[in-house]
């Protein structure tokens, strides 16, 4: 498998582990931790793995919400931490949205287009351009910063993931 191909399929499994887990998630937590190539990525995603696998069928709904929803410091959305909510997130979702269409990429799933999972998906799919690098160091990265530096409870279930993916893209 070439460096390319598993840069696009860990940040798939992460894309996947960050989406509202209406499955299991423990699969792609695997898949993924088997991919990442940074030790204390695989650690983290170990961490959240042992909590999957131990949850109860709503547990990692309630986790998700209380971390993603209910958190407006942690909303999975980049262009929030980026823009904030007003007028320029509205500019920078449009503008996202011509990146995806000039590359052919279609946002399924009803998220907003600056979603962490969809931005996700689409740097998986399109694997070079300068739209994904400037996406991806401009947009994910201060995102993932910002996130991390709002939870403030090291035992966040959803806390390895975001620690792991931000090790990841480093």
């Amino acid at each position: 498998m070439t460096t390319l191909e598993r840069r696009s399929r860990v940040l798939g499994a992460f894309a996947e582990l960050l989406s509202y887990p209406a499955a299991d998630p423990a699969p792609a937590a695997r898949r993924c931790r088997e991919l990442v190539l940074r030790r204390g990525a695989a650690e983290g995603l170990g961490r959240f793995l042992a909590r999957a696998e131990r949850a109860g069928p709503h547990e990692l709904e309630e986790a998700y919400s209380s971390t993603f929803d209910l958190q407006p410091s942690c909303a999975p959305y980049v262009g929030h931490h980026l823009c904030g909510d007003g007028p320029q997130r509205g500019l920078f979702l449009a503008r996202l949205a011509e990146v995806y269409r000039q590359d052919g990429f279609t946002a399924e799933g009803g998220e907003l287009p600056d979603h962490l999972a969809v931005v996700l998906r689409y740097l998986a799919a399109t694997p070079t351009g300068e739209a994904r690098q400037a996406l991806l160091e401009d947009g994910v990265v201060p995102a993932l910063d910002k996130m991390l530096a709002a939870l403030e409870d090291p035992d966040a279930v959803y806390q390895p993931v975001l620690a792991a993916l931000r090790e990841e893209v480093a």
